[in-house]
């Protein structure tokens, strides 16, 4: 008989089966499993004998007790190897769930710097594009401003009663426009007059335009330092400045002989600076020394 064979599910009976249940439990199946009821099974005769030697092991009180403890002993290594084979599962499970979970987080993580790297390299696109526009526009700017003349950028302003310096004069001034130069020329007479060089022409064309006359600017009488409105200024409306009102004195409708009086711009090529007095210098003077002082510094730089 099989050593693997459970002699007690062999014969159909409980561990705790008694002599008689045993008796009437091995008949029946002796019975059952003869080899003369059974011609047709091959094994017929293998299990009828597996029977005897069960019923007999069982039958004897110490071989049956022996086989009760080697049973026994069995069983319990088997449901320890069942113990150890479900923990390994488990742990089996919890190692293939954990690799799962880490290879998600990588695949995220991977898929989280890729969108970085791409928003980054935008934003980088976006910033060089930002500044070669800044870059172009500056540039066409200047080249604008190299095409006009300081001249057809210039106003002269006049006032009389309060003291005006560089700086109040850019504070009130600068609402039209971006100021380059503000030259104050000396005079101890109540009466004083300036030169502002704006970076634009449309600028220079507000100014000379503006209805506000509420506002500070009405204290100043203006003139187009060129005498006349340039032909740059020409198509320069349309700038909106606050106010109504009828527009403040300009050069509009002074005659040619009075224009050359306003400005007149001498040869100064060869005069010392240091030594021109300024309390005998006339606005026309200070006005073309001022600009040539402005070119002569342009041209240097441009070398």
């Amino acid at each position: 008989m099989d050593s693997e064979v459970d002699v007690y599910e062999l014969l159909g009976v409980s561990v705790e089966a008694s002599d008689k249940e045993l008796t009437k439990a091995y008949r029946v199946k002796a019975l059952q499993h003869h080899p003369d009821k059974n011609p047709d099974n091959p094994n017929a005769a293998k299990l009828f004998h597996d029977i005897k030697a069960a019923y007999d092991m069982l039958s004897d009180p110490q071989l049956r007790s022996e086989y009760d403890d080697k049973r026994r002993a069995a069983l319990a290594k088997r449901q320890r190897l069942d113990a150890l084979s479900s923990q390994r599962k488990r742990m089996k499970s919890q190692l293939e769930r954990d690799e799962r979970e880490a290879r998600l987080t990588r695949d995220q993580e991977r898929a989280r710097m890729h969108d970085e790297a791409a928003r980054f390299r935008d934003e980088t696109r976006r910033d060089e594009a930002r500044r070669d526009k800044r870059m172009r526009e500056h540039v066409q700017r200047e080249e604008a401003m190299d095409e006009v003349d300081e001249m057809d950028r210039s106003v002269r302003v006049r006032w009389g009663g309060a003291t005006h310096d560089r700086e109040s004069l850019a504070r009130i001034f600068a609402v039209f426009g971006e100021l380059e130069e503000v030259a104050v020329a000396p005079s101890h007479s109540e009466r004083q007059s300036a030169l502002l060089v704006y970076k634009s022409v449309a600028a220079a064309h507000a100014l000379m335009n503006t209805r506000a006359l509420g506002s500070e600017v009405a204290a100043f009488e203006r003139f187009w330092a060129a005498g006349a409105e340039p032909r740059s200024a020409h198509g320069a409306s349309g700038i909106k400045m606050p106010g109504d009102g009828p527009r403040l004195p300009t050069n509009e409708g002074v005659s040619d002989s009075e224009k050359g009086k306003r400005v007149r711009i001498p040869d100064i090529s060869a005069i010392d600076v240091r030594s021109l007095p300024g309390t005998n210098m006339s606005f026309s003077d200070f006005e073309s020394l001022t600009l040539m002082r402005m070119r002569l510094y342009q041209s240097s730089l441009a070398k």
